[in-house]
């Protein structure tokens, strides 16, 4: 895996750093090389591929939830050769026309976080970047989904938690473990650390997302990632989802990283070809690119 200086010494004006492919359950099935050419066509030098990475193997054990969150979250671990293998000819195939990071986006869980671990160890020197993401809660009935589905998130986390607020301070809470976390190959990127306000539009405009406690959360959350020298996903993704309609962090916690010197890179989340480049314009001319 690529270290923290190589990364920090790339040009993030021209780095599109978040992108699925074809091995994602959820996504639209095109060819990576299609998303690779789309990002060459629109000016990118530097295209990491961010597969969300198999899920441990304990998690399938007593799912609860929508079927779609639990199945589709990620590729089957059979599939890892076959994905390493393809990623890594493309780098090679386009090195003259596009630099290519090979990776992952990495779930994390403290339930299996040293199964995590373990992968981490044994691929790490086959990767050259990584994200690391939260996208489940636990609840009474086990860990459900923040981001399938509206339906998901109000009979899964929104009902364990009682509210919008309190899923809120629950999910940073959980992604300020996976900052803390240390353990050898860890990523050094933070994935969509507000996806919890993915639904936030079907909620009266009056509801509560944040509180002093949301607020100190990203504020340590921030510190922290400063001190570790980490770099943050500019997602921008839900800037065209009607549920949504804003990236991830909000501009004023983007503004807060960005007075903390945190490198923010752009981060499509591009899950089919027309994607690769949704947000780029906002990102350049919002100076996210610190």
């Amino acid at each position: 895996m690529l270290n923290k200086d190589a990364l920090h010494a790339l040009d993030r004006r021209t780095w599109s750093g978040h992108n699925h492919t074809e091995f994602c359950p959820h996504g639209s099935g095109e060819d990576v090389e299609d998303f690779i050419q789309a990002a060459i066509a629109q000016g990118f030098k530097t295209y990491s591929i961010t597969e969300h990475f198999p899920l441990p193997p304990d998690f399938y054990q007593h799912p609860v939830g929508s079927r779609h969150a639990v199945y589709t979250a990620s590729f089957d671990q059979v599939e890892l050769p076959a994905y390493l293998a393809k990623m890594t000819r493309l780098k090679e195939a386009y090195r003259s026309q596009i630099k290519i990071l090979v990776g992952f986006e990495f779930d994390f869980f403290p339930e299996f976080a040293d199964w995590t671990a373990t992968q981490l160890a044994r691929y790490g020197d086959q990767i050259d970047d990584a994200i690391l993401s939260v996208h489940f809660l636990p609840t009474g009935q086990g860990l459900r989904a923040v981001d399938d589905s509206a339906a998901d998130f109000r009979s899964g986390v929104l009902a364990a938690y009682g509210s919008p607020l309190a899923v809120a301070n629950a999910y940073l809470d959980r992604m300020q473990a996976a900052v803390d976390w240390q353990v050898p190959n860890k990523p050094s990127r933070y994935g969509h650390i507000m996806l919890y306000r993915k639904w936030r539009n079907g909620f009266p405009a009056e509801t509560l997302w944040a509180d002093t406690t949301t607020t100190q959360r990203l504020t340590k959350l921030l510190t922290t990632i400063t001190t570790e020298r980490a770099l943050l996903d500019c997602n921008m993704a839900g800037l065209f989802r009607p549920t949504q309609t804003e990236f991830t962090p909000t501009l004023p916690w983007i503004q807060t990283a960005q007075i903390q010197q945190i490198p923010l890179v752009f981060g499509a989340d591009a899950h089919c070809v027309a994607a690769v480049g949704q947000g780029y314009n906002t990102y350049l001319e919002n100076h996210f690119d610190l």
